[in-house]
């Protein structure tokens, strides 16, 4: 009777073990489901109050330089991508041309101070004539007539002297800001034309990132967020920055009746599913590091939310 008992209580006990491990795997199961939808929660909640986006480019300013006067590169004191500092010369035209015509402008002075000196001469000669009648009215008058318009012709001597020393000061192209000559593509000898740039200047001053956001998570960034951007060439090095502004226009799809370069254009990443509209938003970096910064980077932004009130 106890032997046939054993191989039941056996059996038993095995067929609980079995239903123990089956609920432990159901509860290990539902943890695991549970954590989760908890994570992904978290992690939603975490990506919905701080936006992140890698369609972000690391940009600068830039100028082109253009000569204020035209004329003949005599020397040219750059190269491409060199760096410079505020106040260097960039390249020198040639100023003989604006030297003679400042020269003439001279000249043209002193005639005119000589024949003013005789006006006044004159004048001075006829004035105590006039009470004893021994001239007219009307000499006198031309002879103060005279004098005034050589005194307005002088003027205008020593504005044009004044205009061609600045054509000869002109002729010095002077860096207006430090940093880096980019796209130089003319050697000295070239002919270069007052007002066409020559070639540009990087303003590696001050950094900023243009990052594109989509448009529902443009609510939760204003001008003074915190942001941390990330460089694609050195993704394990964090800079700061701060929200300098959110872009109020893009240029839709498809219209042509804007200007061209009056609104910005943020390009749709898929053309035959309708996809959130994004928006640009400039953050200014604050630690930026001229050695890793260049114009056109790829980089990470993160906004931090919106700046504490």
């Amino acid at each position: 009777m106890n032997r046939e008992a054993r191989p039941l209580d056996k059996d038993a006990s095995t067929d609980q073990a079995v239903e123990q491990h089956k609920f432990v795997r159901k509860i290990v199961s539902l943890i695991i489901v549970a954590s989760a939808v908890i994570i992904t929660l978290y992690v939603w909640g975490i990506v919905e109050r701080h936006p992140r986006t890698d369609d972000a480019t690391a940009r600068a300013n830039v100028v082109g330089i253009a000569p204020r006067v035209g004329g003949q590169i005599l020397k040219l004191n750059v190269q491409d991508n060199q760096a410079v500092k505020e106040g260097d010369v960039l390249f020198e035209i040639d100023p003989e041309d604006y030297r003679l015509i400042l020269e003439k402008a001279k000249a043209d002075l002193a005639n005119v101070d000589q024949q003013l000196a005789q006006a006044r001469s004159t004048l001075q000669r006829l004035e105590p004539l006039l009470p004893n009648r021994f001239t007219t009215p009307d000499t006198v008058d031309k002879a103060r007539t005279a004098v005034t318009t050589l005194q307005a012709q002088r003027e205008g001597a020593v504005a044009t002297i004044n205009l061609e020393e600045l054509h000869v000061s002109y002729c010095k192209v002077i860096a207006p800001f430090s940093g880096r000559v980019i796209n130089l593509n003319i050697s000295a000898g070239a002919h270069v034309t007052a007002g066409v740039p020559v070639f540009s200047l990087l303003d590696t001053n001050k950094w900023y990132v243009i990052a594109n956001f989509r448009e529902a998570e443009v609510r939760h960034m204003a001008p003074g967020s915190e942001a941390i951007v990330y460089l694609s060439s050195a993704p394990n090095q964090r800079f700061r920055g701060k929200v300098q502004g959110i872009g109020w226009a893009v240029k839709p799809e498809g219209e042509i009746d804007l200007p061209p370069s009056g609104v910005p254009y943020v390009k749709r990443e898929l053309n035959w599913v309708r996809v959130a509209q994004r928006f640009p938003v400039r953050i200014e970096v604050e630690n930026p590091d001229p050695d890793l910064f260049r114009m056109g980077a790829s980089a990470v932004a993160i906004i931090k939310g919106p700046p504490p009130k």
